[in-house]
């Protein structure tokens, strides 16, 4: 096993954001956002995310690959409450043949004016509106249809290169106009 092989990129993709409101079922008593809801956000903008490179999960676990998470992690810096506008950002933060490891934060929008949910896209040094909530990230590993680790670039060719093509497109996007949305 070369060193190039296990070494995960060191190039991040840009932030990319999706947005819903919190729901009734979502809170507690307290109208408080009950925690594990923000694994499930998380997995939201990874799916939209993976939307947005052109793929779907459906596409790769199709060539007989998975994608399941090792770890999570979440940080809570201020509670979301039910009908609050969130937006759910998302980034690659590191991308090897063996793994891939995604970056979140969750904001709440609190201006009526900037609301919406269509997806938007914000680089490294870019502001990212909303107030943050959480901060967290998942780790994961490919997977054969058999449940065996994997090297995606030998496994999958295609779709190994097209992801490591889009975090290029994206880091060069981000070099050249970093504040473009």
């Amino acid at each position: 096993m070369g060193s190039s092989e296990t070494k995960k990129s060191e190039k991040q993709s840009r932030w990319f954001r999706t947005g819903l409101k919190v729901r009734y079922q979502e809170t507690d008593k307290m109208a408080v956002v009950y925690h594990a809801n923000y694994l499930n956000w998380f997995e939201i903008a990874r799916t939209e995310m993976i939307r947005a490179i052109g793929l779907s999960y459906r596409e790769i676990e199709e060539q007989g690959v998975y994608l399941p998470v090792l770890e999570a992690r979440a940080r809570y810096v201020s509670p979301a409450r039910y009908d609050d506008r969130i937006w759910i950002y998302a980034r690659i933060g590191a991308f090897s043949p063996l793994r891939l490891e995604y970056e979140y934060e969750v904001r709440r929008c609190e201006e009526d004016g900037e609301w919406n949910v269509d997806p938007a896209y914000f680089g490294e040094g870019e502001d990212r509106p909303g107030t943050l909530l959480n901060a967290g990230g998942t780790e994961h590993i490919w997977l054969s249809a058999d449940w065996k680790p994997i090297r995606l670039h030998k496994a999958a060719p295609e779709l190994y290169a097209r992801i490591g093509e889009w975090i290029a497109e994206e880091s060069s996007a981000r070099e050249e106009k970093p504040h473009e949305k």
